[in-house]
C-alpha cells in the first residue's frame, strides 16, 4: 500500500511556506541489488553513486525543484539506516519525514509527486512541472530513452536480472498522452487494441524504446482513490494502468467511483485552462487524462539493477564537481589515481598501485601493487597487496587477501576473500540460516 501522511500545518510551521507539490519518495529493499541491498551493507537508497548516496540525488532534485514537503517511506530493515543518514549525514535544505511501510493512507493537500530513490537524470524541474501545471492532467508520467551503457561491472548473474520484458507504451500524438502501457511479459502471442480505445484516440503511436522513469506528477483526489480501492498496492502495476483504461472506458469511471472524486475537488487552474486558446472542447467530460513527458534530451537512468546501478555510478562519477581525490586520503607518491576515479574521505593508498575508472569509499586501506579498473569500492574496505579487481563490486566491511584476481564480481558486506583467490563473474557472499 502507498502510504501518505502530509499535515499542511505542520509543514508550514516547518518549513514557513505553502507546497504547491507535496512528493513521496520510495526507498524500497531492492531485491534485484542482491548482494548489495542485504542488511550487512546498505538499503539501496543509500547505495553510493559517486560517493553520494543515491537518495541525495533525489533530494537535490525536489529541492531545486523548490519542493520541501517530502516524505520517505521505506521498509522496516532500512529504517535505521535511512533514519541516521537523514538526520546526520544529509546536508541539504530539505527536512524529510521517514515512514515505514504501513496499512493506513493520511491524505494530501496539493498534487504530489511520486518518485522512486534510484532514479537520477538532468532535467531541468521547471520543464516537468510546467508541463504538468499546463495540461493540468489526472496524472503525468515521466519516461526517457535509456541512454548506450558502457557495460561492465558486476557477475553475469546480474546481466541477467536487468534484462526486463519489452515495454509498449502508447501515446496519443495529438495531444502527448499516455492511452496504453504493457509488458511483452503479459502479451498474447498477438498484440492487439481494444476498439474503445481506438475509437477515443485514433492517432497512437506505439513506442517499445521508452522505459519508465518511476517519476508521477498526481492529483490529490488520487489519494482518495488508493484509500477507496485497498487492492491498489503498486503505482505502476495497478494505479497507473487503472487510471489510463479509465480514459476510454467509461464503466470504469462509473464502478470505481472516479467521476464523484475527481469532482470533489474544486479545480481553478481548469476553469483557467477552458478559456485558453489550447482547451480542446473533448476533454471537458474527460475527468481522467494522463500525460507523458518523454526526455530525450539529456542523461536520465535507474539504478534498480547492479548493471544498471555501475552505469550511473559511471555517469555520476564523470560529471563529478567536487575535488575527485579527498583532501584526507593519503596516496603514495609512487601510486597512480586515474582522472576517472574518486578516492574518499581518509582512504590509504600504497606504492605501485593503479586506479582507473573506479570509485573508492571512506576509510578504504589499499595495499602495494594493486590494480583496481572499472570498478566500485564502499566504506571500510582492506586489500591486501598484490590483489587484481576488474569490474566489481565490493560491499562495506569487506576484506580481499593478498595476491587474489576477481574480475566481474561482488562481494557482499563484511565478506573476507581469502588470499589468491581466483574467481570471475561470481558473488561472494556469507551464507547466513534463514532462522
Amino acid at each position: 500500500m502507498l502510504p501518505f501522511d502530509a499535515n499542511k500545518k505542520q509543514s508550514k510551521q516547518k518549513h514557513g511556506r505553502y507546497s504547491e507539490f507535496q512528493a513521496i519518495v520510495l526507498a524500497g529493499y531492492g531485491h534485484r541489488l542482491y548482494p548489495l541491498s542485504e542488511d550487512n551493507n546498505l538499503p539501496k537508497a543509500l547505495l553510493p553513486l559517486a560517493n553520494k548516496p543515491m537518495l541525495y540525488y533525489v533530494l537535490d532534485w525536489l529541492e531545486r525543484a523548490g519542493i520541501f514537503d517530502v516524505l520517505v517511506i521505506t521498509e522496516a530493515n532500512g529504517e535505521y539506516k535511512i533514519g541516521h543518514y537523514l538526520k546526520n549525514d544529509y546536508e541539504g535544505k530539505l527536512k524529510p519525514n521517514l515512514e515505514v511501510v504501513r496499512e493506513d493512507v493520511g491524505t494530501a493537500d496539493s498534487d504530489f509527486i511520486v518518485m522512486s530513490c534510484d532514479l537520477v537524470f538532468d532535467l531541468v524541474p521547471h520543464r516537468l512541472l510546467d508541463y504538468h501545471r499546463t495540461h493540468d492532467p489526472t496524472f503525468t508520467a515521466l519516461y526517457f530513452e535509456p541512454n548506450k551503457s558502457e557495460g561492465g561491472g558486476g557477475s553475469s548473474s546480474s546481466y541477467k536480472d536487468d534484462k526486463d520484458p519489452k515495454q509498449f507504451v502508447g501515446v496519443d500524438t495529438n495531444k502527448s498522452r499516455i492511452v496504453y502501457v504493457a509488458s511483452s511479459a503479459d502479451l498474447d502471442e498477438e498484440f492487439s487494441l481494444r476498439m474503445s480505445l481506438l475509437w477515443k484516440f485514433p492517432c497512437i503511436d506505439i513506442h517499445t524504446n521508452l522505459q519508465d522513469a518511476h517519476l508521477y506528477i498526481f492529483k490529490r483526489w488520487v489519494i482518495d482513490l488508493i484509500v477507496q480501492r485497498k487492492a491498489i498496492s503498486s503505482v505502476r502495476e495497478h494505479l497507473v494502468p487503472l487510471l489510463i483504461k479509465c480514459q476510454y472506458q467509461k464503466k470504469l469511471l462509473d464502478s470505481e467511483g472516479i467521476n464523484k472524486l475527481a469532482a470533489t475537488y474544486e479545480n481553478y487552474q481548469k476553469t483557467a485552462i477552458q478559456y485558453s486558446a489550447s482547451w480542446n472542447d473533448d476533454d471537458k467530460n474527460s475527468p481522467v487524462r494522463c500525460q507523458i513527458f518523454i526526455y530525450k534530451t539529456g542523461f536520465c537512468g535507474r539504478g534498480n539493477t547492479i548493471y544498471k546501478y555501475c552505469d550511473l555510478n559511471r555517469h555520476t562519477t564523470k560529471i563529478h564537481i567536487d575535488p575527485r581525490v579527498s583532501p584526507s586520503a593519503e596516496i603514495n607518491s609512487k601510486a597512480q589515481v586515474g582522472s576517472d576515479s574518486l578516492v574518499g574521505d581518509d582512504t590509504k593508498i600504497d606504492e605501485r598501485t593503479s586506479i582507473k575508472r573506479s570509485t573508492i569509499g571512506t576509510h578504504c586501506a589499499i595495499g602495494k601493487n594493486v590494480k583496481i579498473s572499472n570498478s566500485i569500492l564502499m566504506d571500510n574496505i582492506v586489500i591486501e597487496d598484490n590483489v587484481k579487481l576488474d569490474g566489481c563490486v565490493v560491499c562495506n566491511g569487506a576484506k580481499i587477501m593478498e595476491k587474489s584476481q576477481l574480475k566481474d564480481c561482488e562481494v557482499g558486506g563484511g565478506y573476507v576473500v581469502v588470499s589468491e583467490t581466483q574467481a570471475k563473474n561470481e558473488q561472494l557472499v556469507e551464507f547466513r540460516d534463514l532462522d
